[in-house]
């Protein structure tokens, strides 16, 4: 099914110890973990290893990145790098189970920024148990002195001894608001206390990898300035009273301003306020980030200065979401047939991938994807290869939006988004809601 996506690169592993020529490795393994504290019994998880905790892997703009993967879990992994314009055949990559499955990923990434990976196929289940890690692609020329400080925030389904609940997959869950988990981490542990130099520049990489949740941050003695969204730099701000919102899979890039002896994150859950993590100031605060100071552009595309092609993309599907029919491979099924499937999601009447393409675009060619959201739910769609511009919503015209790779789309509203398709291959839109993704809300297009 995946293939109309990506064939993946496969090449023979070296004799070389794990972290390779290069010096990373990603290894995904069983493992336990005290996801509720020293108190409770550890969680059964299957996670990615990198060199440190939480996982994370860095690469440098512009210059060739070379790591290995490795699969000790008992099923084959299709492993995605969000938000990465990198080549068609490394951004998705099927990673084989076992003995003898290394993959080794090779490409050059032409942006620097945060962004992630995770498991593109199964994700309910594979991303909940946390399959997931954080992608750091450093500026071509470093900033002096800056300090990264990754803050990925993941929610889980916990009983009170620490066993996760089982029931992935629930078709109960596709249709309606998703795995909505009751326990909240930040790098994989509960309440985590974080050291911060106060000495140098630091910069918050704030990932939510949440199956179904979007998370409202609050911030508490620290102040901060807004500088990237989605991996793309903006015209730094201070946050201001607007909450610091991520749906699944967006990301946040902050710089420290001033630091207290102690900063408290805390999710916003409209019902309740928890503690997340503590930032602890080290040492004495040094100089602040100067006045003008902003991450340096990245190299993206250029919009055609002629009218752009229109391109019509419908989503149907879910609690009462208007989809009665859908392409499934090579037919046409009904909504029974659809939900005995597990589907119940479609995207101009496509659900899933292995369908016809939504679109194909020259290279170089500037579309207008105009997303109708016939849902009542707001979707939150990711581009691969790819970034885009909002440029309309609901009826009125935006300007000067940030180019970014995901896109919230209003429940029964319609969004314009701008996008130059320079990345040829087959690549892939989807919901970054998990169980919507395995449930059809993916499809396909093709840049030649």
């Amino acid at each position: 099914m995946l293939a109309v996506v990506a064939a993946p690169r496969i090449v023979a592993a070296q004799e070389q110890s794990p972290a390779g020529a290069a010096g990373q490795f990603l290894s995904a393994e069983k493992t336990q973990r005290f996801l509720m504290g020293p108190e409770v019994s550890p969680t059964d998880l299957w996670t990615f290893r990198t060199q440190g905790k939480p996982p994370v892997l860095r690469a440098r703009q512009g210059q060739e990145f070379r790591f290995r993967v490795l699969n000790e879990l008992p099923e084959e992994i299709w492993l995605h790098f969000f938000g990465v314009r990198g080549p068609a055949d490394m951004m998705s990559v099927a990673v084989p189970s076992g003995p003898g499955g290394d993959l080794e990923v090779v490409f050059t990434p032409p942006d620097a920024g945060t962004f992630w990976f995770g498991p593109l196929l199964n994700a309910s289940r594979l991303r909940d148990m946390g399959l997931t890690g954080m992608l750091i692609v450093e500026e071509a020329t470093a900033i002096p002195g800056m300090v990264d400080i990754p803050l990925i925030v993941d929610d889980w389904m916990l009983d009170d001894q620490g066993r996760m609940d089982q029931n992935f997959g629930s078709l109960d869950a596709a249709i309606g608001e998703g795995r909505m988990g009751n326990w909240f981490t930040v790098n994989g542990d509960y309440k985590p206390r974080i050291d911060i130099d106060r000495g140098k520049p630091a910069r918050l990489r704030v990932l939510n990898v949440c199956n179904t949740r979007t998370v409202s941050l609050q911030l508490k003695n620290i102040d901060v300035m807004i500088i990237a969204e989605d991996g793309q730099p903006v015209t730094p701000r201070a946050p201001g009273l607007e909450p610091l919102t991520l749906a699944p899979g967006q990301r946040l890039d902050l710089l420290v301003v001033t630091l207290l002896d102690q900063a408290v994150i805390s999710l916003d859950l409209l019902e309740d306020v928890v503690e997340a993590a503590f930032l602890l100031g080290q040492g004495t605060a040094g100089q602040g980030p100067a006045d003008n100071f902003a991450l340096p552009a990245n190299p993206l595309p250029v919009a055609a200065s002629a009218e752009p092609r229109s391109v019509p993309l419908l989503i149907a599907g879910g609690e009462k979401g208007g989809l009665q029919s859908a392409r499934v491979g090579e037919e046409t099924l009904d909504l029974r047939k659809l939900l005995e499937k597990g589907l119940a999601w479609a995207i101009n009447g496509v659900a899933g991938l292995g369908g016809p393409f939504l679109f194909e675009a020259q290279k170089g060619e500037t579309l207008l994807l105009v997303v109708e959201n016939k849902t009542s739910f707001a979707q939150p769609i990711h581009v691969h290869g790819h970034v885009w511009q909002v440029v309309e919503q609901g009826g009125a015209a935006l300007d000067g939006q940030p180019w970014r790779d995901t896109a919230v789309i209003p429940g029964s509203s319609a969004v314009k988004l701008l996008l130059v398709a320079d990345n040829p291959g087959p690549w892939a839109i989807q919901s970054l809601v998990a169980e919507r993704c395995d449930a059809g809300l993916i499809g396909a297009f093709r840049v030649t």
